[in-house]
């Protein structure tokens, strides 16, 4: 019976993960040490724990918040929101224009909630000086950072877990992903214009003061931000060629989080609030949630039932990326690419499924991350500045009306992309 023992502790925290009535961090890792205390997982020694906990993906995690948290201390990213805001000229609807695309940019190579946490304020800014509610221009902008991330291994949490799992690179991800991603952004900047941004058209006189805002000033020391993008760089540098110099993400990014500390001078204590320790502990409840649901057969059990179809590619390609996707939007991206890890693994080493499938995965985590206010980090942590900023609630089908339509336009688009490029 060990097996219902961890399918009720697993279902009942998702519940209260997505009732919101508890920090999701603390109910995963609670959960993960119920499960431990438990002895479901036989013989288990703490001296074990890195076979159940990936390492490799908190080592990125850990050290790409490191890196951003000493290049956010130069100004850099205030000095870029300001460029943007000079660069529309007035003009309202290029402004958030241009505001999605470079917040889909940095999504890429930072990760949604860090890019959200520094725009969010520039944009509370301008909707501040065009005298409106900042809802819609924050809810954009994280729909635009789900997107956005889906193009590298690092941009989406889900996306670590997939390149961890399946052992692609960061150039595999932009290679495959990359192309969709672009797709879906044009699809989301078209639709946010269309639907949302028109209606400011007529407000672009209230943003000269922003215009007229020097960027050079945002700047706190020119030799620190050359030093901070340096590391930045060569970091992006490092995941572009790990395969060649045969050193694991992780390493790259830790290695980076040294270098920028001693370049910078910070400390460990200086940049903890940088660090999303709840993100972190969340990631580690999941996977030992994930590794008992291995241990007890449950995801072997769900890769017999998914095996059965794998006679045809085309079907089982549509029916894991569609559940996929609805597991990703309502009870959270991360803990479904976890709960669906073991299972891929299962099927590609007993059925022979192509490793193609990871693609399907990656794809469809992301996109349909933007269902719902529990789809995503960077959603709650977007509702959550929202509430803080401007005191007004945003419930659950407040989020779902505005994120639904365009999160299934992008998810039909990914729908298509993935029928054209692993059909054949």
């Amino acid at each position: 019976m060990q097996w219902l023992f961890v399918l009720v502790v697993f279902v009942l925290a998702y519940i209260l993960i997505i009732s919101g009535k508890f920090n999701r961090s603390t109910v995963a890792f609670a959960a993960g040490i119920i499960i431990l205390l438990s002895k479901v997982i036989p013989n288990f020694d703490m001296k074990e724990i890195g076979f159940l906990v990936d390492f490799n993906t908190i080592g990125i995690l850990i050290g790409m918040m490191i890196v951003v948290g000493t290049l956010r201390t130069t100004g850099f990213f205030e000095f870029v929101a300001v460029h943007v805001v000079r660069i529309s000229k007035g003009n309202v609807r290029a402004l958030l224009v241009f505001f999605m695309v470079t917040i889909a940019l940095f999504s890429a190579f930072l990760d949604n909630v860090t890019t959200i946490l520094l725009f969010a304020p520039v944009i509370f800014l301008v909707a501040d000086s065009l005298e409106v509610s900042p809802r819609n221009f924050l809810l954009a902008g994280v729909l635009a950072a789900n997107v956005g991330g889906t193009a590298t291994l690092i941009g989406d949490p889900p996306n670590i877990l997939v390149g961890s799992a399946s052992g692609f690179g960061f150039m595999d991800f932009i290679r495959i992903d990359g192309p969709i991603t672009l797709i879906a952004l044009l699809i989301t900047v078209v639709f946010l214009d269309r639907r949302v941004f028109k209606s400011y058209r007529l407000m672009g006189d209230k943003l000269q003061r922003l215009a007229s805002m020097d960027p050079n000033k945002a700047i706190v020391s020119k030799s620190s931000l050359y030093k901070s993008l340096t590391v930045f760089f060569g970091i992006i540098a490092g995941f572009l060629l790990h395969d060649l110099i045969g050193v694991e993400p992780s390493l790259i990014a830790l290695g980076g989080a040294a270098a920028a500390m001693i370049l910078s001078g910070k400390s460990f204590s200086s940049l903890s609030e940088d660090i999303e320790w709840d993100t972190i502990f969340f990631f580690m409840g999941l996977f030992v949630l994930a590794s008992a649901l291995q241990q007890v057969g449950i995801t072997s059990s769900i890769s017999d039932l998914l095996g059965s179809l794998s006679g045809n590619r085309i079907i089982l390609f549509l029916t894991l990326y569609w559940l996929s996707a609805l597991m990703s939007g309502f009870i959270g991206a991360v803990p479904a690419v976890t709960f669906m890890i073991p299972v891929i693994e299962g099927m590609t080493a007993k059925y022979g499924v192509p490793m193609d499938v990871w693609w399907v995965i990656s794809i469809s985590a992301c996109f349909g991350g933007s269902f719902s206010i529990a789809g995503a980090a960077a959603n709650m942590v977007g509702v959550g500045l929202i509430e803080k900023h401007s005191r007004e609630k945003l419930s659950y089908s407040d989020f779902l009306k505005f994120s639904m339509p365009l999160t299934i336009m992008t998810l039909a688009a990914g729908t298509a992309y993935i029928l054209v490029r692993f059909s054949f």
